[in-house]
């Protein structure tokens, strides 16, 4: 998701003491039982939560309360994007009963993860106990090892995991969605004409994990998913309502 506009969030969360340990929060109109939450690509690097403000809005207006979850991330920072995720979760679900028809913790938390933030909820979707109940992946980073020897994401993910599969293959064992089975439904949307990361990638995870739904859109490229506009859009709203 990479589309920044000036629609602002209702309200900012802090789940944490450092500076990138917050959410921001869209809220539906009328009272939900379901939660989603938001996580921005950007190949871990310099980027921000601030790109999903405008699929947070739109989001909450389908009728969902949307949060837009910023993480620690940069060179060799897995570990403490994948604690942020953990910790992200469990604190904005406990502060979403605030907005939910029975004042109880949502009863659907959908990670919504776009790129590398696909990644990080791929990853979650396999934590054994998650509180997650569902994942929709776009374009996701599904696949480091492979992504990896390609050459793609220009080292990011490299940087990310501290060296190449063969240098801290604890990291890639740890942090690639491909060896991580997930515990909850998954369903991947992946652009027919994406050429950042190729739809290669999201095949060779659902190969691995046959209960995950692939579902190809034509003419979607990677940057589709952050515009409420595209013809990508209606295909995400209805895998956040059906996952």
């Amino acid at each position: 998701m990479t589309t920044t506009d000036t629609t602002y969030p209702d309200a900012t969360m802090r789940y944490g003491a450092t500076a990138r340990q917050v959410a921001d929060v869209f809220e539906p109109a009328e009272a939900t039982d379901s939660l989603v939450l938001l996580l921005h690509g950007g190949m871990w690097r310099d980027s921000d939560r601030m790109r999903t403000w405008s699929a947070g809005r739109a989001l909450a207006e389908a009728g969902h309360l949307t949060a837009t979850v910023e993480y620690r991330h940069g060179p060799g920072q897995w570990r403490q994007a994948f604690e942020d995720l953990e910790t992200a979760i469990e604190s904005i679900q406990l502060s979403g009963r605030e907005w939910t028809i029975h004042n109880d913790a949502p009863r659907r938390i959908t990670l919504v993860g776009h790129s590398s933030g696909g990644q990080l909820a791929l990853w979650a979707a396999s934590r054994a106990g998650t509180l997650v109940t569902g994942v929709v992946a776009l374009a996701p980073a599904a696949a480091l090892a492979m992504m990896s020897q390609d050459g793609l994401g220009d080292g990011a993910v490299e940087e990310f995991l501290g060296g190449t599969p063969s240098e801290t293959p604890e990291a890639y064992a740890a942090a690639d969605p491909l060896g991580l089975a997930p515990q909850v439904p998954v369903r991947i949307l992946h652009g027919a004409a994406d050429a950042v990361i190729p739809l290669a990638i999201s095949e060779r995870y659902a190969a691995a994990h046959p209960g995950v739904r692939l579902e190809v859109v034509d003419g979607a490229d990677h940057t589709a998913w952050g515009d409420p506009t595209s013809a990508a859009w209606p295909h995400l709203l209805t895998a956040v309502r059906e996952v």
